[in-house]
């Protein structure tokens, strides 16, 4: 009686794990839901759903003691439905993640500006495979079922599948087969890199992605490495489900769907652990590895901090400023507004006839965008000082004087500074607009990494008029 009573240590060891992995998977999933990738967020989800089942069992079942087991009603139907769909949600969510990569290294297709079709159709298939398979492998899990489940100590609830050709077609086949897709993809992702390598952050500025080559660099590694653990675990499930099947019987829906279908099995395991219990503590560590160092973690962590009291107790913890925030946040700017309205105008396809102006032949170096933020920085000092110098005169003139005139300034002021000295705006070759623009225009020998090459043009206030 006290063996079966013995509480095994892996029933400590699995839920304190499990535990430190959904907490460590809080700030990639608040990374990726901020920029909108959703193959990464449901690959995050899914882990600390995994997880949460890790804890729930191991806290209800820990003993070998089936006679004092609880069956599970309720809680194990749901469990072995999302179980099933987490089956194929994983290498899903590795095809959404290679696929979004792979396209922001396609020249053939890509734009600055993402036609509606093209938006539409991407999220079509991140949908398909994070969320649309997943719920047909829940729909049809009815359909292989053998009962209801089986209960197993620390590991909980376990589908129980029916040995058939049935089982095979609609369980054991698909997840490979989409891990396949995902190494596919991965490769075309590999391939594109090694060709354009010299032209990385060039390309990751002109596709219009949220990413930069660090951010791209670990969703592509820790995509590999997951992708590099799940293939051939997928494929030893499937030899060994099919090794256990053998032989198959003929299929029966009112068979398998009989009384017995009712019935819960309880086994005891002498403290063994299903090995796929790990699978998604290694993958929130992981999580954790490739995204919770970087700067913008860093940043979720001192707000979190300071939020609990640390800034009053340390200086160290002072409360994070708006202008340490990276990412998407500086698309409201001025100055990215203004890149965003160059991008636009000066875009110009492989092959395109040269405009009328002079030719000059310019470099490509980084020194083009921290000359507009100094114009930006420029237009916001005239203008304080504009405020500044009258402030009795401007508060005396009537109302719809100052608001039709606090308009016109606001104009002004950006095409004072775009009158200045013109700025060059380089955009690659290959990205492709739906609008252009009279201005001189060079081609610039292509790079060692790829064949295409790098226009640049002049920028100025007749452009923009």
């Amino acid at each position: 009686m006290d063996d079966i009573d013995k509480r095994y240590p892996m029933a400590t060891v699995i839920p304190v794990l499990s535990f430190l992995s959904i907490a460590v998977c809080i700030t990639p999933l608040i990374l990726h839901a901020q920029n909108r990738n959703l193959p990464a967020s449901s690959l995050i989800c899914w882990t600390i759903l995994l997880n949460l089942f890790n804890i729930i069992n191991a806290f209800i079942w820990p003993t070998d003691n089936v006679d004092s087991w609880w069956d599970g009603t309720g809680l194990c139907d749901v469990e072995v439905r999302l179980m099933v769909g987490s089956y194929v949600a994983f290498p899903g969510a590795l095809v959404g993640i290679f696929r979004g990569l792979a396209i922001v290294f396609d020249t053939a297709t890509a734009t600055l500006v993402p036609s509606k079709a093209q938006r539409w159709r991407k999220r079509a298939m991140e949908l398909l495979f994070c969320v649309v398979v997943p719920v047909i492998a829940m729909v049809t899990h009815i359909v292989w079922q053998k009962s209801r489940y089986l209960l197993f100590p620390i590991s909980g609830c376990v589908n129980n599948f029916d040995e058939s050709w049935v089982s095979l077609v609609l369980a054991y086949i698909w997840p490979p087969i989409i891990c396949l897709i995902a190494a596919y993809y991965c490769c075309l992702v590999l391939i594109r890199m090694r060709k354009y390598r010299s032209d990385f952050s060039l390309i990751l500025r002109s596709a219009n992605s949220r990413m930069s080559k660090s951010g791209f660099l670990r969703l592509f590694f820790l995509a590999f490495t997951m992708l590099v653990a799940i293939l051939p675990s997928e494929g030893y499930v499937v030899y060994y489900n099919l090794i256990l099947s053998f032989p198959w019987h003929p299929y029966s829906w009112s068979r398998i769907h009989g009384p017995e279908w009712y019935q819960i099995t309880k086994y005891p395991t002498q403290g063994q652990v299903f090995f796929d219990r790990w699978t998604p503590i290694a993958a929130g560590f992981m999580l954790f590895i490739f995204f919770g160092f970087g700067r913008d973690a860093t940043r979720i962590y001192r707000m979190f901090l300071w939020s609990i009291g640390f800034g009053y107790c340390f200086s160290s913890f002072a409360r994070p400023t708006d202008s340490q925030a990276t990412g998407g946040s500086h698309s409201t700017t001025l100055v990215g507004s203004t890149l965003s309205r160059a991008k636009l105008l000066f875009s110009w396809r492989k092959g395109s006839a040269s405009r009328s102006g002079n030719e000059n032949t310019l470099s490509s170096h980084p020194d083009i965008y921290s000359q507009l933020e100094k114009g930006s920085r420029s237009r916001s000092r005239s203008q304080h000082s504009r405020g500044r110098k009258s402030p009795t005169r401007r508060w005396f003139r009537m109302p719809w004087s100052r608001s039709k005139n606090g308009g016109r300034h606001n104009e002004d002021t950006l095409l004072d500074d775009l009158s200045g000295p013109s700025q060059t705006v380089c955009t690659t070759a290959w990205a492709g607009t739906s609008q252009s623009r009279a201005s001189s225009e060079i081609n610039v020998p292509a790079s060692s990494g790829s064949k295409e090459g790098i226009k640049c043009g002049w920028i100025s206030a007749s452009d923009f008029s």
